[in-house]
């Protein structure tokens, strides 16, 4: 039975140290699927490429790189969540495939998400998502919806998409039953720099199974999304609210805003920055407050219930840790 009360890791990058392996490193090769050699023509270093049910995996001269969907490699699928427990099991098969201990095996990135149950289709939800502070907000089409950083470094991403959609696009099968499923994805991705990022001294592959950095991750998760601005309706009855000019001229605005792309006000304020409008950074920040401000109103706004369906569906989910 599917249930959005489960977090999960799902694609995760691993470096193994080859002196972790120790004698048996050259025998690796040997237990990957479609294995083949390929020369540095710089270096001269072979390096072998393969696959594990589903993993990537290189073996370098120095060390072992694997990245895969965990899910994917424990169960075939990723639609269905995986708890510490299963994390855990997913390294396991692994060791016990690779004839070598995962333990100390170092995570260099990670995706840690929940797939969330939805009663309308998940484009919906993705259209009252505002802003998120220190990130930028892209729209890549109806389905996706990013917050990631500008540079070509990207150490934290958030992101929301139709994971229904994503699967099909990606001919991945779809459980029986969930066809027709409304399944909002959300992820925070991790790269590079983890224990920078989460604060703790290392992330290895037991570090992820572990409940207190379970917890850590869990809580980042949830902070993410509750800072996000979110856009609420405007009431059906606002003509009565309107007192003074003041008051029509931010309905109107309020109006055009919430029936345009969202994106729309991101690339006017980047332009008016690109063109150094406010000598003082600070004023870009205040417009941003200040269109937020008209669009949510109080007067003029009501709650809205998918919202209150998303924000019910990340607080529940830091019960089942």
């Amino acid at each position: 039975m599917f249930t959005n009360f489960v977090t999960m890791y799902d694609k995760v990058n691993i470096w193994i140290d080859r002196a972790i392996v120790g004698e048996q490193y050259p025998t690796i090769a040997n237990y990957l699927d479609s294995a083949k050699d390929q020369t540095d023509r710089q270096t001269g270093e072979i390096i072998t490429f393969g696959c594990l049910e589903g993993l990537k995996v290189s073996v370098y001269g120095s060390g072992l790189y694997i990245v895969g969907s965990l899910p994917k490699y424990l169960h075939g699928s990723n639609i269905y969540p995986l708890s510490r427990e299963t994390t855990k099991q997913a390294f396991e098969k692994m060791a016990d495939a690779l004839h070598l201990s995962m333990a100390e095996a170092k995570i260099t990135g990670f995706e840690f998400g929940a797939t969330f149950p939805m009663a309308n289709k998940p484009q919906e939800y993705l259209d009252r998502l505002g802003d998120m502070p220190r990130l930028q907000r892209y729209r890549f089409n109806h389905d996706t919806l990013y917050f990631r950083h500008r540079g070509k470094q990207q150490p934290k991403t958030f992101c929301f998409y139709d994971k229904i959609a994503e699967a099909k696009a990606n001919n991945m099968s779809v459980p029986d039953g969930l066809q027709d499923a409304n399944l909002l994805r959300c992820e925070l991705r991790l790269n590079g720099r983890l224990p920078y990022q989460m604060g703790v001294p290392e992330v290895t592959a037991s570090t992820l199974s572990e409940k207190p950095f379970y917890r850590k991750t869990m809580q980042c998760f949830q902070d993410g999304y509750f800072s996000i601005t979110k856009l609420n309706q405007l009431k059906t009855d606002i003509m009565s609210e309107i007192k003074t000019v003041s008051d029509a001229f931010d309905v109107l605005v309020a109006r055009l805003i919430s029936q345009s792309d969202k994106t729309q006000i991101q690339a006017f304020v980047e332009e008016i920055k690109r063109a150094d409008v406010f000598k003082n950074r600070v004023n870009y920040t205040r417009l941003k407050k200040k269109i937020d401000g008209v669009l949510n109103k109080a007067n003029f706004t009501t709650s809205d219930e998918l919202i209150k369906e998303l924000d019910d569906g990340f607080k529940n989910i830091g019960a089942y840790v």
